[in-house]
């Protein structure tokens, strides 16, 4: 009996416990949720707020770029060449960094996107005094300027708008020969620069104040300077089958050899009465200095892969070529970069060099870009050019119906 008894007493301890402990525990969770409810009504935890060690940085980076800028473009060229001067001093601590930046700006062509950015990682850099101090050398410039001096000029941002102005006349020349227009360009600029040495006019007299391309005068016929030899054999190599020079088949059906302007020949100087000279120096449209500027490419072009060597990528021999004319064309493993040489400004150029620099300088680099395919195959020509090929054959039959009267 009294063990039962017993048994009943620890068990009703055991309820009590267990019952008392669960109120507790209850009432401690209520009151957990009113406390918690009226901290968050009367903020008590709240952290108090600190200010940010670089916040006058951002204050004065807010306010640093107005948004009149796209307006100045005079300004906008200044601040897009100090933003690119800095990302790549950005690229000799953090390349991962300088990448992301330049992407941004070539995505979004926003100039103030690019300097915040910027401005941001500068800021992660502020104890590095090395970067500091560059990026204090680099603001302090107030001009910069590019490697390839002969772009330096503010004369020479005219003469390439003078050169756009050729643009139709350039890219038609190239998409009938497939020359590329940069490697004929290349050609007019070595032309037209070295008549502005100082040995010679100088370029601020001539290119400036006439803002067009310069006919030479005593030098050759046309914009690049053609000699009246070497254009008459450009048109023998395009139909002698024998010449090493012989590009193919192609080539001499793209030649109108019945346009000519003899109008505009007021002069009494024979050679200028010879149709292919009439045609180089057309008044006002240079188409054909660049044709033959471009036949003349294909057909070192062609020489020099008789021998087993490729001019595609060989700018500077090109324009050595061009420059020294056909009996130097000498196809070998390492040919020699020359030509004439030339003053500008204070740094002396050869022909060649020239060339070379300015093909890969990034000047007009929209209007004439360097592609991948410097010589278009004929096979392609073929068939990209048939209407302009129909429409020499048409000019060519009106000619021999002129020339050979009608039987009676």
């Amino acid at each position: 009996m009294e063990e039962i008894q017993e048994k009943k007493k620890k068990k009703y301890r055991f309820l009590r416990i267990t019952y008392f402990t669960a109120l507790h525990l209850l009432s401690a969770f209520a009151l957990f949720l009113m406390l918690t409810a009226l901290a968050v009504k009367f903020k008590w935890t709240n952290e108090k707020g600190t200010v940010d060690i670089n916040n006058r940085y951002f204050s004065s980076m807010a306010e640093q770029y107005g948004t009149d800028l796209k307006s100045k473009k005079a300004n906008l060229n200044k601040q897009e060449s100090l933003l690119l001067q800095k990302i790549g001093l950005l690229a000799k601590y953090n390349p991962v960094d300088a990448a992301k930046i330049n992407n941004a700006y070539l995505l979004t062509k926003d100039l103030s996107v690019g300097q915040r950015m910027f401005d941001a990682a500068a800021l992660l850099l502020k104890d590095n005094k090395m970067f500091q101090k560059e990026l204090r050398k680099i603001k302090a410039k107030n001009n910069p300027k590019s490697l390839f001096e002969f772009s330096n000029y503010a004369v020479w941002k005219t003469f390439c708008e003078a050169v756009k102005k050729d643009k139709a006349a350039i890219d038609s020349a190239s998409r009938i020969t497939g020359v590329e227009s940069r490697m004929i360009v290349m050609c007019l600029v070595g032309e037209q620069v070295r008549m502005f040495n100082a040995n010679r006019e100088r370029f601020k007299q001539y290119v400036y104040p006439f803002s067009r391309v310069i006919l030479p005068k005593n030098r050759g016929y046309g914009v690049t300077s053609i000699l009246e030899h070497t254009a008459l054999q450009i048109e023998q190599n395009l139909i002698n089958k024998n010449s090493p020079f012989y590009p193919g088949d192609y080539f001499y059906k793209c030649l109108n050899t019945t346009d000519a302007a003899p109008g505009l020949v007021v002069d009494s100087i024979k050679a200028h009465q010879h149709k292919t000279i009439q045609r180089l120096i057309m008044g006002g449209d240079h188409f054909y200095s660049y044709l033959y500027t471009a036949f003349l490419i294909r057909q070192y072009q062609a020489h020099w892969q008789r021998a087993g060597q490729d001019l595609s990528f060989r700018p500077e021999i090109v324009g050595t070529l061009f420059n020294l004319g056909f009996h130097k064309s000498k196809p070998k493993k390492n040919p020699e970069v020359g030509g004439s040489s030339f003053t500008v400004g204070n740094k002396e150029y050869t022909f060649g060099g020239l060339c070379y620099e300015f093909y890969y300088s990034g000047e007009m680099l929209k209007d004439f870009p360097i592609t991948s395919k410097p010589f278009v195959p004929v096979a392609e020509l073929e068939q990209k050019n048939q209407a302009h090929l129909q429409k020499v054959q048409k000019a060519m039959q009106a000619l021999d119906t002129i020339a050979v009267p009608s039987q009676p």
